[in-house]
């Protein structure tokens, strides 16, 4: 069974989990960090009160704490006075602050310091415990930063873990785009729902919907197309038979050039069904044929001869320049009509006194027949739609139909070779290229 996946509650969970966790270690790290603080300054204080308490001042050479580490700005200034005003302990006799009249905590300005300062005044004695304000501002600034510290080093790392959610979350729809590009343009089957995430299928289903009427039209159109080609078959078949019972019954030739004249036109037609008819084979995916070994020099040589007499009337040069013995795997029908369709337009569309040179090269793992002719060539603009059907390059002369490389294309792709047109590099004219790979040679 196909578990569904929503993008919305994966990244839901995914980012509760990550605030959680940062939460978690933030809290953790603050706490530990100002619990060390803490304790080091209530450690100080306690050492403090152990050091002053009583009436009897500490030594200062020689401190009862055996000299513990710690920072002197830390330290209280501890005054005592007695009821008549008289000095009975300093604790630091460098700082001198004067005393204040009443009980209580107040802010003052001595010895170029700032101090906060408390007061007790009692009946047999005045206590006053002084710390400066620097002491203070160091631990606020310090606990600032502490709590700080954590947030500043989780929120880097945050944001690669939040990286690599989000790229685990859109790698379902990498796959799915990956999946949609790589299908093919015949392909009928729907696109597959069982890694999408749950918010898109319903646009995949639309998709999936469109492109099941997409193909419905289109098989409608090929079969409109075969069931025409095959119906224009039979009339112009019978056109044929009567034009020839009319030759035969035309002693005196008086309607000879007429019956001509629709000869041909009706060959250009059965041509044009042919070629629809082949056309409709093509994009019906219709199975090629079985694959064989073919001598392409051989496919090569009967193909201009099979030409050889319609590039004599044209007086057109037709010839191979070049013959690199080359043997592949594939279906003879297809590169005869690749072939075919190359040779027949080099030959129509070159003026009388051209040239047309075939050569079989032989390159690496791949065999190349090279279709060159010194004809007009085809405008670099319309380059791009030379292998479109019914498209004739300007100026739109000779008698093609603009299927003949069309057809070519659609025979290359079945057999995966690589069709190519373009103009030749000295001198004027069209260079085709058709590429295909040997087959492999057996010790």
């Amino acid at each position: 069974m196909t578990r569904t996946i929503s993008i919305r509650r994966t990244a839901f969970l995914w980012l509760v989990g990550l605030m959680t966790a940062i939460g978690v270690c933030a809290a953790a790290a603050s706490y530990l960090l100002a619990r060390n603080e803490a304790s080091s300054f209530l450690d100080n204080q306690l050492r403090q009160i152990a050091l002053y308490v009583g009436d009897a001042p500490p030594s200062p050479a020689a401190r009862p704490d055996g000299g513990a580490a710690h920072d002197p700005e830390d330290d209280f200034v501890v005054q005592v006075w007695d009821a008549v005003g008289r000095s009975v302990r300093q604790s630091h006799p460098a700082v001198d602050l004067p005393r204040q009249p009443a009980t209580g905590f107040v802010d003052i300005s001595a010895n170029d310091n700032d101090w906060r300062v408390y007061t007790l005044i009692t009946p047999d004695r005045t206590v006053q415990i002084s710390q400066d304000t620097r002491v203070r501002q160091e631990l606020a600034t310090s606990a600032a930063l502490q709590a700080a510290l954590p947030i500043m080093i989780l929120i880097p790392l945050s944001l690669l873990m939040l990286g690599w959610i989000i790229d685990r979350i859109m790698a379902r729809l990498d796959r799915l785009t990956a999946a949609v590009a790589s299908r093919d343009a015949a392909a009928n089957d729907p696109i597959p729902t069982g890694d999408a995430p749950v918010e898109i299928i319903p646009f995949v289903n639309s998709i999936n919907l469109l492109l099941a009427r997409l193909h419905t039209l289109l098989e409608q159109q090929r079969r409109f197309v075969s069931d025409a080609a095959h119906e224009l078959r039979t009339p112009l078949s019978a056109l044929q038979i009567q034009i020839g019972n009319l030759r035969h019954d035309d002693r005196d030739a008086r309607f000879s050039r007429r019956l001509t004249e629709l000869e041909a036109g009706i060959d250009r037609a059965g041509s044009l069904v042919g070629k629809l008819l082949r056309l409709a084979r093509y994009d019906a995916d219709e199975a090629a044929p079985p694959p064989q070994p073919i001598d392409l020099v051989q496919l090569t040589l009967d193909t201009v001869a099979r030409l050889n007499t319609l590039a004599e009337t044209r007086e057109i040069d037709l010839g191979i320049t070049r013959q690199d013995s080359a043997t592949v795997v594939g279906s003879l029908a297809d590169l005869e009509i690749i072939l075919g369709n190359l040779m027949e337009n080099a030959v129509r569309y070159t003026p009388p006194g051209g040239t047309v040179d075939v050569a079989v090269i032989a390159d690496g793992r791949n065999a190349r027949i090279e279709i060159s002719d010194t004809g007009l060539g085809i405008p670099e603009v319309d380059m791009p739609r030379v292998f479109e059907r019914f498209f004739r390059s300007s100026p739109q002369h000779g008698e093609g139909s603009g299927l003949g490389l069309a057809i070519a294309k659609a025979a290359a792709e079945r057999q995966g070779a690589s069709l190519t047109l373009a103009m030749r590099k000295d001198g004027p004219g069209l260079v085709a290229c058709l590429v295909v790979e040997l087959a492999p040679v057996i010790a």
